[in-house]
């Protein structure tokens, strides 16, 4: 899990570990980034629950299956429909 520093980390893993249905021990730690005081960020709050990262040891073919469906997804989404079709 990533959070800024400014983030409840604990809060942070509770919610992430409820939204997954897994125990809080099965979260690997959790990684802080420093703030950048000149940025203006809008995902602060009690409803920023930092970003759910997931590890996938061997995931090469995994990934390169998504990859394909993505491209499938893009190129079925810029092709125009047919003039047939209303």
């Amino acid at each position: 899990m990533r959070t800024h520093d400014s983030a409840d980390v604990p809060a942070a893993g509770r919610f992430r570990a409820d939204v997954a249905g897994i125990g809080i021990a099965a979260l690997g730690k959790a990684t802080s980034k420093r703030r950048n005081p000149k940025t203006v960020r809008t995902n602060v709050g009690d409803d920023y629950h930092g970003c759910f990262v997931v590890r996938v040891s061997q995931s090469a073919d995994m990934y390169r299956r998504i990859e394909g469906w993505w491209y499938g997804i893009v190129g079925a989404a810029l092709t125009p429909d047919p003039p047939n079709r209303a």
